[in-house]
């Protein structure tokens, strides 16, 4: 009976997409349609899957579905389930490629997409004109969630927002099936009208139930079951008091057997977007309870070499995306669940050497994304915590905006020793060893003052131990006749100083002079660059950050009862242009 939709159906150009049906697909619609004889039609091989998802969404989109009557409900419930279920089999994005190099895999994503669009607005719509009837089992929930992260190239913002919708609308009403015991659910049901939604306690009961059981018991440990876990867990997730080999031997090259043995990293790529989508739905007391069903699979993803799936401009590479869900897990975690447990270290030693993927064995770029992921969450384990973060704005561009990078700081916060040895770990064999290596990238250059203007706004006083090591960065950066070329380099380093003066102003006597120099040297050459580059950040918006700096150092002195008046007013005799830079100095 769906001959002539299903050929309406093909004949679609893959440029149509919902919610809007397309006019030859309307005219095709038969006038009414069985809920049995719909879920007949998504189980027949005889037409493609997207053909079937576009006859489906026709038919519930238009309202054609017969409505059975009070003896038919027990058959409508199980009909509308299986339609459900058989609608998260077609729209899954499993991915065809047994590689993950763009040019090798073949996987259609714009095809996945589609599958996964129609089969969101499928069931956002039985959903909505079957509130008490449907029942979404949890492999319907499992590809729903696989379209929750808009950097995927399968999901796009709106797949995306739509998903996390239906997600947030079943889980504010769960369905019995879902509840924690019988009793409860039966009491909840029978007192609950369509219009009432479940209690808090209800929510979480099923969102942790689905969490715990569906996705990470089930979905997830079947995925990465094949996979040889890191030699520093056990079996269990705990921490392996015998190591026999270290994390980082060679395992040598992907090899034909890997798409077998890897299923999360090769068709059921997916599987990282629904574990994301598990540690950001987590809370304290379910961490609490089950954080060793999250640690193998992370040490897994973070185990993963960078190479091995590089970063894209719209996709990040397995390790960055393994390091943001690392930062949120542990912001996540109850405090000190991990030193208590032992994999403090564990998840440390997985991490650190990432931030050691610098040019130019790796590539600009992707060293850009590596450190930018990596430093955040090397933050989170240290204490030094900034405002909430998303995926995304770190896999851009590496940025620290988002990082807590800002000007406000946290005050005088106690660290614990393990915080403070990892704090000094990151400064000196991280940050300051990149630097040193890559200095000739200016985009890393830029990457580590943003880096290390979160960490000094985080450490407060205690940045006053590294002044020796920071002062002499700052000022190659900000003196170099040449930093003129990349703005956005010396607005970095500018805040960066602006940071150090904030953090370390009982020391910053004994710096004035070197202060004075690099704000100088720096204004001076800002104005006798004729070729200064187009966009952002422009020479004023440069020269007044460095006119904020001048009065936070004169602040800073006036302070300390130094008179900066003498210092400076040489300075200008010789230079004019330097009145307009130091004018907070003269007024004082």
């Amino acid at each position: 009976m769906f001959e002539d939709l299903l050929k309406a159906a093909k004949a679609l150009k893959k440029s149509h997409s919902p919610p809007e049906i397309p006019e030859a697909l309307s005219r095709a619609i038969p006038s009414e349609a069985a809920l049995q004889h719909v879920k007949s039609l998504l189980e027949s091989d005889d037409a493609d899957p997207v053909a079937r998802l576009w006859a489906t969404y026709a038919i519930v989109k238009n309202g054609k579905l017969i409505q059975p009557d009070d003896a038919g409900r027990d058959a409508e419930t199980a009909a509308l389930r299986d339609i459900a279920v058989a609608v998260g089999e077609l729209m899954a994005p499993v991915c065809s490629g047994t590689s993950l190099d763009e040019e090798d895999d073949d996987t259609d994503c714009a095809l996945l997409a589609l599958k996964g669009s129609l089969g969101l607005h499928i069931l956002d719509q039985l959903t909505k004109a079957h509130p008490s009837a449907l029942t979404l089992q949890a492999q319907s929930l499992i590809s729903i969630v696989a379209f929750t992260d808009p950097t995927d190239p399968w999901t796009t913002p709106a797949t995306s927002h739509l998903a996390r919708a239906v997600l947030e609308a079943h889980f504010r009403n769960p369905s019995p099936s879902l509840s924690p015991s019988p009793t409860s659910a039966s009491n909840t049901t029978r007192n609950r009208t369509p219009e009432n939604q479940a209690r808090p306690t209800e929510q979480n009961d099923a969102l942790t139930r689905f969490i715990t059981e569906d996705v990470l018991s089930s979905f997830l440990r079947g995925l990465f079951a094949k996979t040889p876990r890191p030699a520093t867990v056990t079996a269990s997730g705990r921490k392996a008091e015998f190591v026999q080999r270290t994390r980082y031997d060679h395992r040598g090259g992907e090899t034909e057997e890997a798409a077998d043995a890897k299923p999360w990293k090769y068709a059921r790529r997916y599987a990282v977007t629904v574990f994301a989508w598990a540690v950001e739905r987590a809370d304290q007391p379910l961490l609490q309870k089950h954080w060793h069903k999250y640690t193998p699979i992370l040490l897994t993803l973070l185990d993963e070499p960078p190479r091995a799936h590089p970063s894209t401009p719209t996709t990040p590479s397995l390790r960055v995306r393994a390091l943001h869900i690392l930062r949120t897990f542990w912001a996540r975690c109850p405090p000190g669940l991990m030193r208590d447990t032992g994999l403090a270290d564990v998840l440390e030693q997985a991490v650190f050497p990432t931030v050691l993927y610098l040019p130019g064995l790796t590539p600009e770029d992707e060293a850009v994304a590596l450190l930018g992921a990596a430093y955040p969450a090397l933050f989170e384990m240290a204490g030094v915590v900034g405002p909430p973060q998303t995926q995304q704005e770190d896999a851009d561009d590496g940025s620290d905006d988002a990082d807590g990078g800002g000007e406000n700081m946290q005050g005088n916060r106690e660290f614990t020793d393990a915080q403070r040895r990892l704090l000094d770990k990151i400064v000196r064999q991280g940050i300051m060893v990149g630097y040193h290596h890559a200095k000739g990238h200016v985009r890393l250059v830029e990457l580590f003052c943003e880096k290390l203007r979160c960490l000094v706004n985080g450490m407060g006083i205690l940045a006053i131990k590294y002044l020796k090591d920071f002062m002499p960065m700052v000022s190659e950066i900000m003196t170099d006749p040449f930093g003129t070329k990349h703005p956005p380099a010396l607005l970095s380093a500018t805040k960066l100083l602006q940071a150090i003066l904030r953090a370390c102003w009982p020391r910053i006597p004994h710096y004035c002079n070197e202060v004075i120099k690099i704000l100088m040297l720096c204004w001076l050459n800002i104005e006798d660059e004729e070729l200064y580059p187009a966009g952002s950040p422009t020479p004023t918006e440069v020269r007044a950050e460095l006119t904020k700096t001048a009065e936070m150092l004169s602040a800073t002195m006036m302070a300390a009862r130094v008179d900066m008046t003498e210092r400076v007013g040489t300075l200008i005799e010789k230079e004019p242009d330097l009145r307009s830079l130091f004018k907070s100095a003269e007024a004082t």
